[in-house]
């Protein structure tokens, strides 16, 4: 990770900030979206690499895939993205 002046959090302590959080609120799409929004920020800000982001995200729900895509892309899916994300959706429900 890249170092703030008044730090940032640790691969550890959102670990568990996380965990914290589907404890008290179950495994809800507000508590997928807003943690995957924060994890996308940090990653995109510099603040989070990218294979610690990738630890991270199995621990929430699957939702908002493709509008996460979207979000990393800065660009509405094609079709066979669309498509590819929905079959990977599926292989993980196997």
């Amino acid at each position: 990770m890249i170092a703030k002046v008044n730090g940032y959090p640790t691969e550890e302590e959102l670990r568990n900030r996380i965990l914290n959080q589907l404890r008290w609120r179950g495994p809800t799409d507000t508590v997928a979206l807003l943690w995957h929004g924060y994890l996308t920020a940090l990653l995109e800000w510099g603040l989070l690499e990218i294979h610690v982001f990738d630890r991270l995200l199995p621990l929430l729900p699957i939702v908002g895939s493709k509008e996460l895509c979207e979000l990393s892309l800065d660009e509405p899916l094609s079709p066979e993205r669309e498509a590819e994300i929905d079959e990977y959706l599926r292989s993980q429900q196997k």
